[in-house]
């Protein structure tokens, strides 16, 4: 029966007939240490027990990274967009139906307004007496230069034509915000209303035989290409992540980037909102991504240079450091005294990291390897030796 154990307390772990367990004969003379009191281990007494320490240090960009996290694909305020009327209409016919997919450029519906006849009729009258205030003021100027009429007559010919060219201007920039053509002039109450950017058709909100008033909404669109996600952090994951960050999309070519992190939690679930925006490089070709779709994004890191505001490098530890001592976590620091067990706190990791949130800070050397024996030697368990 050589080789079978007891634990007893006292001075550690001693066979039953009488002779002292392998581990244990390099440390059995060694005083017991008492709880809450640094480990004064020898070297020998290190390597018996396989301790391994590390120093811990900041680890730049890296606080998020491979981070999964959870969310759904919204609309960014910027990438939607409403057309409007911009003059009193009739809505005469509507090319599109909501889900379509649009071309820049292409005519989406067709309006008749009267008030577009009007607006023609003065952007005609404007460019008549554009030409002649401009011919008067070159005859003016002609006979003021033959000494035949006084300076005063050419600085009125000249106010005159500036004042024709500008009324011309404001009834051209009139009729072309309202989608009338002003290449020839012509009198034709007929609209039609182009679409300003490649997209999506979100939402119908007029029929055809409607009248619309100024302003009144026509088409929701949806710049193609153009996402936010809506993400679902822990308030630990929060303090990871940075503005800045890039995300790991599926099934996508480019990454979206963190642009927001919400100051507060929400009052449901206790999750802070993360957002984070995506524009596909090919809108055509990169159509990864669809309105309301639940999707897992990996942090792939953070970006390379830190605006101010922006969360501090960040300090992680490995999971095998951790050792459990009254339900909360702990580490064991190497002090000029021994080591000693010190309280931590952690956030959520994954993988064999965990992030460090307080407790101890970058340069401290701790265990990684052989904290069962010091925890055992911590509570006076014999020599603590396994």
């Amino acid at each position: 029966m050589t080789g079978v154990c007891n634990a007893v307390w006292g001075r550690g772990l001693v066979c039953l007939l009488g002779a002292v367990c392998p581990v244990l004969a390099a440390i059995a003379a060694e005083p017991v240490p008492t709880p809450n009191t640094p480990i004064r281990w020898s070297a020998a007494q290190q390597q018996a027990a396989g301790v391994q320490t590390q120093v811990l240090k900041l680890q730049a960009g890296a606080a998020a990274q491979d981070m999964v996290l959870q969310g759904t694909v919204v609309l960014p305020p910027q990438a939607t967009q409403v057309l409007s009327a911009t003059v009193t209409a009739v809505v005469q016919e509507l090319r599109v139906a909501p889900g379509q997919t649009l071309k820049a450029g292409q005519v989406v519906a067709r309006l008749m307004s009267p008030q577009v006849l009007e607006w023609q009729r003065e952007w005609l009258q404007a460019q008549a007496q554009a030409q002649l205030a401009s011919s008067k003021r070159q005859r003016d100027e002609k006979l003021f230069a033959e000494g035949i009429i006084a300076e005063q007559r050419v600085q009125e010919s000249r106010s005159l034509d500036q004042m024709a060219q500008w009324t011309l201007q404001e009834r051209t920039q009139a009729l072309r915000l309202a989608g009338a053509d002003t290449r020839q002039p012509q009198l034709q109450p007929e609209l039609l209303l182009p679409t300003p950017f490649a997209g999506t058709v979100l939402e119908v909100l007029a029929s055809p035989g409607q009248r619309l008033e100024a302003g009144m909404p026509i088409l929701k669109l949806a710049r193609a290409g153009a996402w936010s996600i809506e993400l679902q952090a822990t308030p630990e994951q929060a303090r990871l992540l940075r503005v800045g960050d890039r995300l790991s999309l599926p099934g996508c070519q480019g990454q979206a980037r963190v642009v927001s992190v919400a100051p507060q939690v929400s009052a449901d679930n206790q999750a802070v909102l993360v957002r984070a925006d995506f524009n596909a490089p090919d809108p055509a070709k990169d159509a990864c991504l669809r309105l309301n779709q639940f999707i897992q994004v990996q942090v792939k890191g953070s970006s390379p240079s830190k605006s101010p505001g922006q969360a501090p490098d960040s300090l992680w530890l490995p999971t095998s450091a951790v050792v459990q001592q009254g339900g909360q976590p702990h580490v064991f620091v190497r002090t000029a005294q021994g080591f000693a067990l010190q309280p931590v706190t952690l956030g959520a990791g994954q993988g064999d990291q965990r992030p460090v949130l307080g407790g101890i800070a970058a340069g401290a050397e701790v265990v990684v390897k052989g904290t069962a024996a010091l925890k055992g030697a911590w509570q006076g368990l014999g020599t603590g030796a396994p």
